[in-house]
């Protein structure tokens, strides 16, 4: 057990009791934390790990909010936020060391300015280094994974560096998604001026495509599925292009609303509640696996819920 005195002596940042999530996730959505911390600096950050774990008080680390939904009945335990911890980088030469909590679309800008390749592709993303890390974020034909030389971990009360040898990478998955993500290095690729000029071209192509066909204009929290892995769908068909046959395009569910513009979208129309949004997530699952006979896997994340399938 913990007590709110001994995590306000430990913690130096900001300590909120029964913070409301709904102001902190994308979807804007979500019931309360019982404590929400933002730490004032790195070792703030490791020394609230260290007493949350050795106190066996849950905890979750979250960046931009920009992939979750939280249940109406809150979180139990602690969220932390990274923004301000670990929101520090440096670029020298092609090598790139970044806090998790450094915003993934400033990081991809910063570089590509940097005329550095690797990352510029990403930047539509409106997520956080370590959330990039955890999902191995990626559009566009470019993946986090690709450029990651190494990365800093949390682990046993203290902080650890593990190779990119050592962390297993898939489609919108990393073996460290479970972990408490501190950090990374990577490692990207000079630009000719040539280069720079056509990687400028695809990347506004892609901002374009992105802007023409995302509900960007009203609270959303991403992809909510993964598309499925080739050999697990005959179709050939993404997630939105599935759920769009299904016909769900528009379909409300109290104030939650299967987006018009992309069928892989749900987006918060005033009101929604995370029973709202998860409710659509379980009516596409279910119409596509009848139609598809295909599984939809989870991209976003969901906290605070006791039933994660349906």
């Amino acid at each position: 057990m913990i007590s709110t005195e001994e995590i306000l002596d430990t913690i130096r940042g900001e300590v909120s009791l029964g913070e409301s999530m709904k102001e902190h996730t994308a979807l804007k959505i979500g019931g309360s934390a019982d404590f929400y911390v933002d730490p004032l600096d790195r070792d703030d950050l490791c020394r609230a790990l260290d007493l949350f774990e050795a106190r066996n008080l849950p905890y979750r680390l979250i960046g931009r909010g920009t992939n979750l939904l939280v249940n109406d009945d809150g979180i139990r335990g602690a969220v932390i936020v990274t923004a301000r911890a670990l929101g520090d980088y440096t670029i020298r030469k092609n090598i790139v060391t970044s806090g998790a909590g450094v915003s993934l679309a400033m990081i991809a800008e910063k570089t590509f300015s940097a005329s550095l390749g690797g990352l510029e592709m990403l930047q539509g993303i409106p997520g956080t280094v370590g959330g990039a890390i955890a999902m191995n974020a990626g559009a566009y034909g470019q993946e986090f994974s690709d450029v990651v030389s190494w990365v800093e971990i949390f682990e046993n009360g203290k902080p650890r560096v593990i190779s990119r040898s050592e962390i297993e990478f898939g489609y919108r998955y990393s073996s460290l998604k479970d972990h408490a993500v501190l950090g990374s290095g990577m490692l990207l690729k000079k630009l000719s001026s040539a280069e720079h000029d056509k990687r400028d071209r695809l990347r506004r192509e892609a901002f374009q495509k992105r802007a023409a066909s995302q509900p960007l204009s009203m609270p959303n929290a991403g992809s909510i599925f993964r598309n499925p892995r080739p050999e697990e769908n005959p179709s050939g068909l993404g997630a939105g292009q599935m759920i769009d046959a299904c016909g769900l395009k528009g379909v409300h569910r109290g104030g939650a609303m299967i987006s018009h513009e992309h069928g892989n979208f749900i987006v918060n129309t005033g009101q929604a509640t995370a029973a709202d949004v998860f409710e659509l997530i379980c009516l596409a699952k279910d119409h596509v696996r009848k139609m598809f006979g295909v599984t939809l896997e989870l991209e976003i994340k969901l906290l605070g819920f006791e039933q994660t399938l349906c």
